[in-house]
């Protein structure tokens, strides 16, 4: 009777272990997860536990989901590489979130099932490494698939948390890293407007020049002029952060007369407001 209680006993504590998280996705090598450590709004980054300050390290981190902007219900592959000597274990962890009410948005699905997983953890849903996969020495990379919204929900940002581990058992000589990746939605063709009317676009109708006022608190960070077609005609950044941002017509070419879209991106949102040059 005793050994079968001791055996009892193994199998539950097994089976907290497996099963104490809010893992969705189960592989041989899954553990307990705490949070999201993405550096996003209302979270830390991996230095929340981990020693030292947010990209102080010498990683170089190569991030990428294949695109700059975003078609509704299309599936990108993700990428996530840490390249740093002497480190011993790596790890990562994405956040998708839509930027007008930081809400978890798309859907992250894997392609090793066995280095990398999805969990939940509150009302947000996140894709990271698991224990197997945080092993290497020097660099370590992984890769997995978002899925858009099915419909147009403005910017999204893709936000990154990393890790490049000493290995020591201990949370000293370690180095975390945070970025991201804003996704503003595609023009098409079929161009829509998305409007912010705290953001002002005057004069309009425009001749020659055109000044962009942005919202208090929001960094405007470029502007674009799209024909009808949806080819963007004129590109302007604003790496000096000014506020209103004024864009001259005839800087690249004298354009035809006719309608058009400016597109204001920000560093939260984006905004395409409906224009007409004389």
């Amino acid at each position: 009777m005793r050994k079968k209680f001791i055996t009892f006993l193994f199998c539950f504590a097994i089976t907290i272990i497996f099963f104490n998280g809010t893992t969705d996705t189960q592989s041989p090598c899954d553990s307990p997860v705490v949070g999201g450590h993405t550096g996003a709004p209302g979270e830390t980054g991996c230095n929340g536990c981990h020693a030292g300050t947010p990209n102080s390290g010498s990683a170089i981190i190569d991030f990428n989901l294949g695109t700059t902007t975003y078609n509704p219900g299309q599936t990108y592959t993700g990428f996530v590489r840490l390249q740093q000597t002497g480190m011993q274990k790596f790890g990562f962890v994405c956040l998708a979130l839509k930027n007008s009410n930081t809400t978890t948005i798309g859907t992250f699905n894997l392609l090793d099932t066995v280095r990398t997983r999805t969990y939940a953890d509150g009302n947000r849903n996140y894709v990271s490494h698991t224990p197997c996969g945080a092993d290497s020495t020097d660099a370590n990379s992984w890769s997995f698939t978002w899925t858009a919204p099915a419909t147009n929900v403005d910017t999204i940002t893709i936000y990154l948390g990393a890790l490049a581990a000493n290995h020591n058992e201990a949370t000293t000589g370690d180095y975390g890293y945070q970025q991201k990746i804003i996704l503003p939605p595609q023009i098409s063709n079929g161009i829509n407007e998305i409007n912010n009317h705290k953001i002002k676009v005057y004069p309009n109708p425009v001749t020659d020049k055109i000044a962009v006022e942005g919202i208090e608190g929001e960094q405007i960070s470029a502007i674009s002029i799209i024909d009808i077609s949806g080819k963007t005609v004129i590109e302007k950044m604003n790496p000096a952060s000014d506020n209103p941002l004024t864009v001259y017509l005839s800087e690249n070419s004298i354009l035809p007369q006719g309608t058009y879209f400016i597109k204001i991106t920000t560093d939260k949102s984006t905004c395409i407001k409906k224009i007409v040059i004389h």
